[in-house]
C-alpha cells in the first residue's frame, strides 16, 4: 500500500477497501496478541493486558464499521474512466465519491464541480435523480451554499454529452474549492 490514492481520484474506493480491511484485521490481531501475551504469562484473564486488549477492540471495531461501508461502496469502472477521461477536458472532475444519507446512500462514479453547478454520474440504478438532488441541496444548504444547481445523470451517454457541452461553453467552469472540500468532507 505504498501508493496512497487521494480522495476524488480513480480507484480511491478500491484502495480504501483494501486499506481498511488490512487495518481492521491488524487491529483485531494486535488486540488478540496482547490478550494472549497476558493470558500465557499469568495463566488468567485477570491481568492488565486483558484490559488493554479489550480497550484495543474499540478502535478495531470502529475500523470494522468503516471497512463494511467501504466494502459496500462501488466505484467507477475502468470503462467509465476511459470514456469520461476522453471528454473531461479542462473540467474539475472527481471519481468514486460515495455520499451517505440517513435513508439511502448515493454512490457517484464521477462528479464535476463548476462555479455554479454540481453534475454527477452514477451507474447505480437504485438511486433517483430527485433523491440525490434533494440530499445534495440539503448538504449545501447546511453549509450556506445556496447558488448551486445539482444534476444527477444515471445514463452515461447523457452525462458525456453534458460534459462536452460544458467544455464547449464559454462559461466559467472552474471549480469552487469550498464546494469541493465540502463534498470531500461529507463523502466516504
Amino acid at each position: 500500500m505504498k501508493n496512497k490514492i487521494q480522495k476524488g481520484c480513480f480507484g480511491y474506493l478500491s484502495y480504501k477497501k483494501k486499506f481498511s480491511t488490512i487495518m481492521t484485521i491488524g487491529m483485531f490481531a494486535l488486540s488478540l496478541a496482547i490478550y494472549l501475551m497476558g493470558y500465557i504469562t499469568t495463566k488468567s484473564n485477570a491481568n492488565l493486558l486483558t484490559v488493554v486488549a479489550v480497550l484495543g477492540c474499540l478502535p478495531a471495531s470502529k475500523s470494522a464499521v468503516s471497512m463494511i461501508m467501504y466494502l459496500k461502496a462501488k466505484g467507477a469502472s475502468k470503462e467509465d474512466k476511459t470514456v469520461i477521461g476522453d471528454v473531461i477536458g479542462t473540467l474539475d472532475g472527481y471519481y468514486d465519491l460515495y455520499f451517505t444519507g440517513y435513508q439511502k446512500n448515493f454512490p457517484t462514479n464521477h462528479l464535476v464541480v463548476t462555479k455554479n453547478s454540481i453534475i454527477a454520474y452514477s451507474s447505480d440504478s437504485k438511486i433517483t435523480e430527485k433523491e440525490f438532488n434533494e440530499h445534495m441541496k440539503d448538504i449545501l444548504n447546511k453549509e450556506r451554499i445556496l447558488d448551486i444547481t445539482v444534476k444527477l445523470f444515471t445514463d452515461r451517454d447523457k452525462y458525456i454529452n453534458r460534459l462536452k457541452e460544458l467544455n464547449q461553453s464559454e462559461a466559467n467552469t472552474t471549480a469552487r474549492k469550498d464546494i469541493v472540500n465540502m463534498l470531500f468532507n461529507v463523502s466516504l
